[in-house]
């Protein structure tokens, strides 16, 4: 059996109950940067220190039947080199009989390439986020500098109040009232760009679209105003959450919604209307749908604009609607762009209900 395992193509380790290497082909030993000798009776946490073992044994410390009958289990790992480097690594365990022991076979294979890709995707979705809020900069600070304003005036006024014989404190409550409130506005801003600009792992968790949607929104709020053009949400009510991790969804919406103000730059002040909405459909899916009033799209840019480094913007990107593609893919969902009947263009985008069974499912 040992010969068999030796010709197969893949790093194959063989372990036994005490998790000991029992076997370690060649292509192990030549992965992990050992002789097969130097294996044979090292620990299995020598080459994957977060492989659990948790095996059922019976009584005679072998594997019980129940466990031998098995399915294969697989998952993702860091595994590690005999020089000490780390990698990532998908692997495959199962209980079987190897000339006539009970033994635990793990296959091991390295997936640091496809992990690098999905890191570099990850950076390149950051950077875009980073990107389009590069352009919201001087809006965002006007955005800010209102509510700080308020609190300032609202401050002095409150001094003034102080000052005066007899002091009015209704007028004082009602001012402080109004600094907090401000405060808040001011704060939420803040943590909302702080959000988007993080850079972290993505984290699955049910989502409500219609927030993403608000959020996205207050933060254009302001660029909208000094470009003239009117935003208009048509939220439903009681929409059905979606699996996903908000901020890349934040991204989408924002991405979108700056091409539609972009779409509409030279348009007549009672065109600049941009329309967002969202709806629960009947085929299980929660559809966005930004519309804008521009010129509309040619066939071409139709079959283009969702490719890599294709854009119209003079100091665009070109990888905004090809991320927020790959994201939404990721998600289960879709995205694509229709010419209206009457003028301009929409943009759809749709993802998959998260089932109320699901909601408490591990990422």
């Amino acid at each position: 059996m040992c010969d068999s395992l030796e010709l197969v193509p893949v790093a194959i380790v063989t372990i036994n109950e005490q998790g000991k290497i029992v076997f370690a082909n060649s292509k192990a030993a030549e992965l992990f940067g050992y002789c097969s000798d130097e294996l044979s009776g090292s620990s299995i946490s020598l080459l994957l220190p977060e492989l659990p073992l948790t095996e059922v044994q019976t009584r005679d410390g072998s594997f019980s039947s129940a466990e031998m009958s098995s399915p294969p289990i697989q998952q993702m790992l860091v595994a590690k080199r005999s020089d000490g480097v780390e990698f990532f690594s998908e692997v495959t365990t199962r209980q079987c009989r190897l000339d006539g022991i009970s033994v635990r076979l793990v296959v091991v294979t390295d997936r640091s390439e496809r992990y690098e890709m999905h890191r570099n995707r990850q950076e390149l979705a950051h950077l875009t986020r980073i990107s389009a809020l590069g352009e919201l900069a001087g809006s965002l600070a006007h955005e800010l500098n209102q509510p700080l304003t308020a609190i300032l005036s609202n401050a002095q006024a409150a001094q003034r109040f102080l000052e005066s014989d007899p002091i009015n404190l209704s007028e004082i409550r009602e001012t402080l009232k109004d600094i907090v409130t401000d405060n808040c506005r001011a704060s939420e801003i803040i943590r909302k760009i702080r959000a988007l600009v993080r850079k972290g792992v993505v984290e699955l968790q049910p989502v409500d679209v219609g927030s993403v949607v608000h959020d996205v929104a207050l933060l254009v709020h302001s660029d909208a105003i000094v470009r003239g053009i009117r935003v208009v949400l048509d939220i439903a009510d009681n929409l059905p959450m979606v699996r996903g991790d908000k901020v890349q969804l934040q991204q989408v919406v924002l991405n979108l919604l700056l091409n539609a103000f972009e779409a509409m730059h030279d348009c007549p002040a009672d065109d600049r209307v941009v329309k967002v909405q969202a709806s629960s459909e009947a085929n299980g899916t929660v559809q966005i749908v930004v519309r804008d009033r521009g010129h509309g799209l040619t066939v071409d840019k139709l079959d283009k604009i969702f490719k890599p480094f294709f854009t119209s913007k003079p100091h665009g990107l070109g990888l905004g609607l090809s991320i927020s593609r790959t994201i939404l893919t990721a998600h289960g969902g879709r995205i694509w762009a229709e010419n209206n009947t009457d003028q301009g263009a929409s943009f759809y985008i749709t993802l998959p209900w998260e089932h109320p069974a699901g909601l408490n499912r591990s990422c």
